[in-house]
């Protein structure tokens, strides 16, 4: 899993979200996301793959942000939608844009 901070702020990520690379993303998403101060967007157009604890770890993103400022997701592919969409966590593709 690649995870970058765009010009724009957007964090992007590439490759796949699953349980095996968790432990990996949070200790790296983490400084990214303690400079940003009430707003977070996240591209997930370019994840192959994804499976719960992905999942989670985007809706404790949403969660966090979303009580003092706003959270959005900018893209999104096509296999995280089926798995957000299989899995019951449909809330997030209203964060879509």
């Amino acid at each position: 899993m690649e995870i970058t901070k765009d010009s724009s702020g957007t964090i992007v990520f590439k490759g796949q979200m699953t349980v095996s690379e968790a432990e990996s993303i949070h200790s790296r998403l983490e400084p990214l996301l303690d400079e940003l101060i009430r707003e977070v967007t996240l591209d997930l157009s370019e994840v192959d793959e994804i499976d719960i604890s992905g999942l989670q770890l985007i809706f404790a993103i949403k969660k966090s942000f979303e009580s003092e400022g706003s959270f959005r997701i900018k893209g999104i592919s096509a296999s995280v939608k089926e798995c957000i969409l299989l899995s019951g966590f449909d809330m997030l593709l209203k964060e879509v844009s």
